[in-house]
């Protein structure tokens, strides 16, 4: 295991177990979410808890659910893997097998605010990674470890008791990229929804001018719970030059 996660997660359990409500009438006051990707050549998975600040600061602990300044902590871990056809001066063209790997471990604070129908939620702070290039097992210019700067904002909207829509944005220094989702759900049940969602990432090139993106469309499934929500998602990635499928699984507990 990649040392950043293994140390991230050991974090987030020490902050979990720190805040965790003495009695099972308490609000929950900490979130703890976790979940992967599958998609063309590359699977990723991530985990992170949120922590409502006022149960550190308060006698009388604050509802995660409720408005108020947030910690949260997060680690993840992703791998791309291909075998690919390049030309290499002196031997001409040469079928390789091109490896890379990264993890990060990042720390946030943020605030949610309830605006009406409206949950907004605002995280910055900063970001500690490792990535690792290789092409049949030699390193072929790994950038190794590195910071950033990090922003997310998370929102939440009912159109109606039945009809929501959920968008997410993401930013991080490094290369300037730029994360988005997208959803439309219905319930079809209180404890069930489904509908279509979308997605798109960019980044600046490394080594030349220009920016690489991707976009998928796909749709979800859900089932939430007092406690808890589930989620599965699926469709299709688009990076101009090529179409794969995409699969995700995302869980998140309260407690």
């Amino acid at each position: 295991m990649p040392r950043a996660l293994l140390w991230a997660g050991c974090c987030l359990a020490a902050a979990a177990f720190a805040v965790m409500p003495a009695r099972a009438e308490d609000p929950p006051t900490v979130e703890v979410a976790g979940g992967g990707e599958i998609g063309g050549h590359v699977w990723s998975a991530y985990t992170n808890t949120t922590v409502a600040l006022a149960a550190w600061l308060s006698d009388v602990p604050k509802s995660i659910r409720e408005d108020g300044w947030r910690l949260r902590a997060g680690a993840g871990y992703w791998e791309y893997a291909r075998r690919q056809t390049i030309w290499i001066p002196g031997l001409g063209e040469q079928s390789v097998q091109r490896k890379r790997t990264g993890s990060f471990a990042d720390l946030l604070l943020g605030y949610q605010a309830g605006l009406g129908p409206l949950t907004l939620k605002v995280f910055a702070g900063a970001a500690y990674a490792n990535e690792r290039r290789l092409i049949d097992g030699y390193d072929e210019g790994s950038p190794g470890s590195f910071t950033a700067a990090r922003v997310l904002v998370e929102s939440w909207y009912n159109f109606t008791p039945s009809f929501f829509g959920q968008l997410d944005a993401g930013w991080t220094s490094r290369l300037d990229a730029i994360t988005a989702r997208g959803r439309l759900g219905y319930r079809l049940t209180p404890e069930i929804s489904a509908g279509p969602e979308v997605g798109y990432w960019s980044a600046a090139r490394e080594f030349e001018p220009g920016r690489d993106d991707l976009v998928r469309y796909g749709g979800f499934a859900r089932y939430e719970w007092a406690s808890g929500e589930v989620s599965l998602s699926g469709g299709i990635l688009d990076n101009r030059e090529a179409t794969d499928f995409y699969a995700t699984l995302n869980a998140l507990l309260r407690f």
